[in-house]
């Protein structure tokens, strides 16, 4: 999964602190502190959900998701991540994302097909195909995500099995710079994920 990808909207480097970075690498008290400055940091927001998810803790996820997508109705990340997280809390975020994905003209088949997997308007079988047909550059990190969000869905509909299996094949990608490579190394072992990778590549591709 990339910054890139999810929101669509890029980060000056003149907008950068020692504080952003720290966010950009998941630490959720840092992202707090640019909140505390910045409460408008759209960025800082959505990552500070990213990094609650990857502990386990939805229930901010999912605040700090549906606060972003409350902001910003175009953000791809925030729409798709509240309705995993909503769904893991016995929450709904259908309808939300039905209506933005009915709306999101602009949004290619890829990464749309993520938030198709979860409203059973796609396969897990179409969204590793799709992802296998990304760019060479990116095609490693697209079918990491499809793998995680695969397993993601199996998880909820109470599959183990078959969760673990996709995301076993997630961190088979190698792409450890992918968040969900860390969220599917999460799920596996039981604890987060800091892949020294993002130092170097915080924005993903």
């Amino acid at each position: 999964m990339s910054i890139a990808v999810w929101t669509s909207f890029a980060v000056p480097a003149s907008a950068q602190t020692p504080a952003f970075d720290a966010c950009l690498l998941f630490d959720r008290a840092a992202c707090s502190a640019v909140l505390s400055t910045e409460p408008d940091n759209l960025t800082a927001l959505f990552m500070r959900g990213l990094a609650a998810e990857l502990v386990g803790d939805d229930a901010a996820a999912l605040a700090d998701f549906d606060a972003t997508a409350a902001r910003e109705p175009r953000h791809f990340g925030a729409q798709l991540w509240r309705h995993v997280a909503a769904a893991t809390l016995g929450q709904s975020r259908a309808a939300e994302l039905k209506s933005y994905l009915a709306s999101a003209k602009m949004l290619g088949p890829w990464p749309r097909a993520l938030a198709e997997l979860y409203l059973n308007q796609a396969t897990p079988a179409d969204t590793l195909a799709l992802a296998g047909q990304q760019p060479a550059a990116a095609r490693m990190e697209a079918i990491c995500a499809a793998e995680y969000h695969s397993g993601r869905v199996a998880q909820l509909a109470g599959d183990a099995e078959a969760a673990m299996a996709h995301f076993r094949a997630a961190l088979a990608t190698g792409a450890r710079h992918v968040f969900e490579y860390q969220a599917a190394d999460r799920a596996i072992n039981g604890m987060p994920y800091a892949s020294p990778a993002l130092a170097t590549n915080p924005h993903f591709p």
